[in-house]
């Protein structure tokens, strides 16, 4: 990768961890990758373009530290508590990841991530839909009814991809209170 790029892509990163996506301009990341504007624009065409390539990567290493937190033996409604506790604390503690409800550009972040190769790209996607059919297989679920537990694996997701807090108020406690029930039924 371009050593410019690199710099670039850190300014960004250290940018939007600072002031969010809405308090962050183009000019400002540029200043602090000591680049003029203008060459900003030989790597990405616009904030919101640079912000998503941000936002993926800042996404991949917290859910990476959200996966080594739990621990996925234990009680699947103990796992699901763990991983929205988790996920929150992450979510509040950092504001590229809490973008993701930022009208202003959470269009674009869901977009992508319920795209067919932002889904397959989903290292965190992938690591929860292998732990949860494992865990069915465990359970001694027939690969049929796998399959259709499975479509409402992908029915939460397709939530999770399409309503925010500024949508439904209460949303993320409505979609823990779903998962957790979700899960305890499953596994009861």
């Amino acid at each position: 990768m371009d050593n410019k790029k690199l710099i670039l892509d850190q300014a960004a990163h250290e940018t939007f961890l600072e002031h969010g996506y809405k308090n962050t301009n183009i000019s400002e990341i540029a200043k602090r990758a000591g680049i003029a504007v203008g060459s900003f624009y030989k790597y990405y065409q616009s904030k919101e373009e640079v912000f998503l390539e941000i936002y993926i990567r800042e996404n991949e290493n917290v859910r990476k530290q959200v996966i080594d937190k739990i621990d996925w033996t234990g009680e699947p409604v103990n796992v699901v508590d763990e991983l929205f506790t988790y996920s929150l604390d992450f979510v509040l503690n950092n504001k590229i990841i809490a973008e993701w409800n930022n009208p202003a550009i959470s269009k674009i972040l869901h977009e992508h991530y319920y795209s067919e190769s932002g889904t397959k790209n989903y290292a965190f996607h992938q690591f929860l839909l292998n732990t949860f059919q494992e865990r069915l297989k465990q359970a001694s679920y027939d690969e049929d009814i796998i399959e259709k537990i499975l479509k409402v694996f992908d029915f939460i997701y397709y939530i999770d991809c399409h309503i925010t807090g500024n949508d439904f108020e209460g949303y993320s406690e409505a979609l823990r209170t779903l998962v957790r029930y979700f899960i305890k039924g499953i596994f009861a």
